[in-house]
C-alpha cells in the first residue's frame, strides 16, 4: 500500500503516515518486540490488540489533521520496521519525538536517519522552536539516538516514568533548530 504523505529518508527508507493499512504490520512488530518494549514503554504493559492499535492510530490521525501530531512508520525496503512520531504544541511551538524499532532492524542507522528527517520536517512545516526527546535513563539505545541527532541532555526527572511495577528516572533532551 502507498501513502499520500511520504518523507524520503534515504535509499530504501521512508516515513509514511500511520494509517489503517499500517496497523496489521505494527501489531506484528509490537508483539514480536513486546518484551524489550515492556522495559521502557507504559503502553506496552497491556495486551496488544488490533482494535486498540486501530483506535490509537485513528486518534493520531485526527491530531495530524489538526496539526498536533505527525505519526509515521518507518519503511525499509517496503517493509514497516518501526515508528517515529512527533507530538506538536502549536501554542508553545514545541514538539516531542518518540520512536521504537524492530530488534532485527537495529544497528543500521535507520532510526537516527528517520528521526532526523522528522525533526527537520516539524521545524520547517510547523515552525517549532524546540524539540524534546524523553527517555528512561537506563535506555541507552534511545538516549544514543537523541545524542546522535544533536539533542542536548538538559536534565533528569527522578522517578517520573511508571513502567509496570518500576518507576524510571527520565532523561530530557532538547534541540533548538539553528536560526
Amino acid at each position: 500500500m502507498t501513502s499520500r504523505f511520504v518523507l524520503p529518508v534515504g535509499d530504501d527508507v521512508d516515513l509514511v503516515l500511520r494509517e489503517r493499512w499500517t496497523a496489521d504490520a505494527m501489531l506484528r512488530l509490537a508483539v514480536a518486540n513486546i518484551e524489550r518494549l515492556r522495559a521502557w514503554e507504559p503502553w506496552a504493559q497491556g495486551e496488544q490488540t488490533l482494535a486498540a492499535l486501530i483506535a490509537y492510530d485513528r486518534l493520531q490521525m485526527l491530531d495530524w489533521v489538526d496539526g498536533r501530531a505527525v505519526p509515521t512508520v518507518i519503511r525499509y525496503r517496503g517493509e514497516i520496521v518501526g515508528t517515529v512520531s512527533a507530538r506538536i504544541d502549536n501554542y508553545q511551538r514545541t514538539a516531542e519525538l518518540g520512536y521504537w524499532i524492530d530488534a532485527g532492524a537495529e544497528g543500521r542507522g535507520l532510526m537516527t536517519a528517520s528521526a532526523a528527517v522528522l525533526r527537520d520536517h516539524v521545524v520547517s512545516a510547523y515552525g517549532v522552536a524546540r524539540i524534546e526527546i524523553r527517555a528512561a535513563v537506563q535506555n541507552r539505545r534511545s538516549r544514543a539516538v537523541a545524542e546522535r541527532l544533536g539533542f542536548v541532555h538538559e536534565g533528569t526527572l527522578r522517578s517520573v516514568l511508571p513502567v509496570g511495577d518500576t518507576r524510571h528516572d527520565l532523561a530530557i533532551y532538547g534541540y533548538l533548530p539553528p536560526s
